[in-house]
């Protein structure tokens, strides 16, 4: 499905929206699954507060960016959400750093802020996610900042968090194509993926967050700067 998603760097003239795609359902699918399983504890906390809590994954390929949005939504019936996304500069025309590694430093970047305010051991930030408002959040990055990764160190991944509910906006464009007769989706070239590729991706990347659990916890989300 094509989103329109507030984007950190200006679209190019060569296309309508200077998009190339979505990211792979499968790949969005394992998103979700792998932040379901590693930030487990913290969802069953946020869950005493909103009980149907639970992650929503997506984005866009770009000609000059990777465009990763996380968004943890308090139920289907909810307006209020909480939404993570990560950007990445990418040129299709160079082979490194490698769409897959792109696409793995912008989750790491966005599942650490996460796992900042899903942190158990420190139920006050738990409570700030949980809030409607986006000013209950401390030392959140609300516009784009720049956000170190030991993983890719020499990829810059941006950061910015919002309340955004890309999922209500999903489901609206869905009602569009179905009912309006003038709805047109925009197509795109999905990069080239298996879903064998993508679950190895996941599960290094799994491994990645379990790997940091237990971590000092900090005032701010680590490798914000």
């Amino acid at each position: 499905m094509t989103m329109k998603w507030e984007r950190r760097k200006k679209n190019l003239v060569t296309t309508p929206e200077g998009t190339t795609g979505p990211l792979p359902v499968d790949f969005v699918r394992l998103v979700e699954e792998t932040l379901t399983q590693g930030l487990e504890d913290g969802l069953i906390a946020i869950r005493e507060i909103h009980p149907e809590s639970g992650f929503h994954a997506g984005g866009a390929i770009y000609e000059n960016e990777i465009l990763l949005a996380i968004t943890l939504t308090q139920g289907p019936t909810q307006i209020s959400a909480t939404t993570v996304f990560g950007s990445a500069d990418y040129d299709p025309n160079t082979e490194k750093p490698a769409l897959m590694e792109i696409l793995s430093a912008c989750l790491d970047a966005t599942g650490s802020v996460f796992q900042h305010y899903l942190d158990p051991a420190f139920p006050e930030r738990i409570a700030q996610i949980a809030d409607q408002s986006l000013g209950a959040l401390e030392e959140a990055p609300f516009q784009w900042s720049p956000l170190k990764s030991e993983n890719h160190p020499k990829i810059e991944v941006h950061v910015k968090i919002d309340k955004s509910n890309p999922v209500l906006d999903a489901l609206t464009e869905d009602w569009l194509k179905k009912n309006d007769p003038n709805y047109r989706e925009e197509s795109g070239k999905n990069p080239d993926q298996t879903e064998k590729e993508a679950e190895d991706f996941l599960g290094e990347r799994l491994d990645a967050i379990q790997g940091r659990k237990g971590g000092k916890g900090g005032n701010t989300p680590p490798g914000l700067h």
